[in-house]
């Protein structure tokens, strides 16, 4: 990753600006090298599902079998794998007990040649369907996968991993499912294991999508999965369970998913889990509004009318982000450049990937500053060379989108360009400290306040606070009065200490 970026940038910098130029891309004609004796010979093709429930009929099709002499018939021989055999181009088969079978279809014609062909069938006494994010875990989920194909348990994994960011994770999950929803109608278990609160807020997004997910999961058991505090998640849950109209919501810990396959009911799975002594809470009804959660009402009513959660997390987050801002300005020292530009640089990270948001940023300012000293040369006002700068820095996103499509870069190609436009305001602001200070002092300020954002970042990030933050909006009441203690420090601050560190040891000594 990174060495696509360190190319990403190199060619962003050998690209002329200025220059115009044409790009056009020879068509390819490629050509499969088929041998001519495979034109000859019998190809048995089998057509036919991966998985079945145990006594469900499936459909085993030969039909687009390659006969090379369509004048002699070919006959057809199935073997089941469960001792049974069948002929014809097309069967239908059940099978009565759970497990791996494998599939070998004989095609003959007159001459006696032949043609083998094989198809692996997996046959389930029961499903569930298990969306993740939690890349963290992919050992624990192969090991759950395979452990559940041996109790004849079949999990369809829905998972997106590998993103920077639990907002990026999210939307990229999101639309996983909105390409699966077809098939998610078919389980009556979901069960959810995703970072933070997620996947309670996908499921409520989800059933809003169109009026074809209206209703997807109602009267399904939803089992979420989680070793955040469960009396936040039952906050969140309770939106949930108003939108999409589940049976009951179970919240649990990670350690219930293996005798969540041995159950054979999710009553079953309860009385498992007091044995066991695993915790769990059970969202099965909706909580009218109170003084104590009123805004933890609103906050799910908003998501249950189609808000979008990332908004919301987003709007929640930032009364976090200004007090840090606060707390490094006033009691650190470091330079911030005010509230507004760090907060914007940490949802601009929050929103691209802290990678991504460094290297757009550092792209930005780059070529904003090289804008400025060619600019210096002539006379021109404020304004329209301000304007002039913006517009560089523009065509330097556009032609770094344009590299990142080339080199296949498709976490930059896939993310939101508005972010990127926010980011580029911000030259104007560096521009002018330039202008004020020199490049030097600049330097050291823009490097402060590019520190202060990726600490915002990485608070901001941290799951549990975010999703404390959701479950429990009421809480940002409590920043205000965080921010009027740090409006009445009176104290020296961190950098000031450091800076006069030798009069206070001078001091000391006398």
């Amino acid at each position: 990753m990174l060495k696509k970026i360190h190319i990403l940038f190199l060619s962003s910098l050998l690209i002329s600006l200025f220059a115009p130029f044409s790009y056009a891309e020879d068509e390819v004609v490629l050509t499969e090298d088929v041998p001519e004796e495979s034109l000859d010979t019998i190809d048995a093709f089998i057509d036919a599902d991966s998985v079945v429930m145990v006594d469900r009929n499936i459909i085993f099709d030969a039909s687009k079998t390659y006969n090379p002499t369509p004048d002699q018939e070919l006959t057809y021989e199935w073997h089941l794998g469960d001792g049974n055999r069948q002929q014809g181009v097309e069967i239908v088969h059940s099978y009565t007990e759970p497990g791996e079978y494998q599939v070998t279809l004989v095609v003959r014609n007159n001459d006696e040649e032949q043609d083998v062909e094989t198809h692996t069938i997996f046959v389930y006494e029961r499903t569930f369907l298990l969306i993740t994010d939690n890349s963290e875990e992919s050992t624990k989920l192969q090991s759950l996968s395979d452990y559940a194909k041996e109790q004849g348990v079949y999990v369809n994994l829905v998972g997106s991993f590998g993103e920077s960011s639990e907002f990026l994770s999210e939307e990229a999950l999101s639309q996983k499912l909105q390409e699966a929803v077809s098939t998610i109608d078919n389980y009556d278990t979901i069960v959810l294991w995703t970072v933070g609160s997620s996947g309670l807020t996908i499921l409520s997004q989800l059933s809003q999508f169109s009026e074809d997910t209206q209703g997807i999961f109602t009267d399904s058991e939803i089992i979420v999965i989680s070793d955040q505090s469960l009396g936040t998640l039952e906050n969140i849950a309770q939106g949930t369970f108003r939108t999409v109209d589940p049976k009951r919501i179970v919240l649990t810990r990670p350690e219930a998913l293996w005798p969540l396959v041995d159950a054979s009911t999710i009553d079953v799975f309860l009385a498992d889990l007091d044995l066991r002594g695993v915790t769990y809470e059970i969202v099965d009804s909706s909580v009218g509004i109170g003084i104590t959660n009123f805004m933890s009402y609103l906050v799910n009513y908003m998501v249950e009318k189609g808000v979008p959660s990332n908004s919301l997390k987003l709007i929640l987050m930032l009364p976090v982000i200004v007090t840090m801002v606060a707390f490094f300005k006033q009691v650190v020292g470091l330079e911030t450049l005010g509230v507004y530009t760090p907060s914007i640089l940490t949802l601009s990270f929050i929103a691209l990937g802290i990678e991504f948001g460094l290297f757009m940023l550092f792209i930005i300012l780059l070529f904003g500053t090289l804008s400025r000293i060619i600019l210096g040369k002539y006379r021109l006002l404020y304004i329209p060379r301000m304007a002039i700068v913006l517009t560089i820095v523009s065509v330097t996103i556009l032609v770094t989108l344009l590299m990142g499509a080339y080199l296949g870069v498709t976490q930059l190609v896939s993310i939101s360009i508005f972010p990127m436009l926010i980011m580029s305001t911000l030259v104007e602001k560096f521009i002018s400290i330039q202008t004020e200070k020199g490049l030097k002092s600049a330097l050291f300020i823009i490097v402060e306040c590019v520190i202060v954002s990726v600490l915002c970042y990485i608070v901001a990030e941290w799951v549990f606070l975010k999703t404390l933050m959701f479950g429990h909006p009421e809480l940002i009441f409590l920043f205000i009065a965080i921010n009027v203690f740090l409006g009445r420090w009176t104290g020296l601050r961190v950098m000031e200490y450091m800076r006069f560190r030798e009069i206070f040891m001078h001091s000391e000594e006398e």
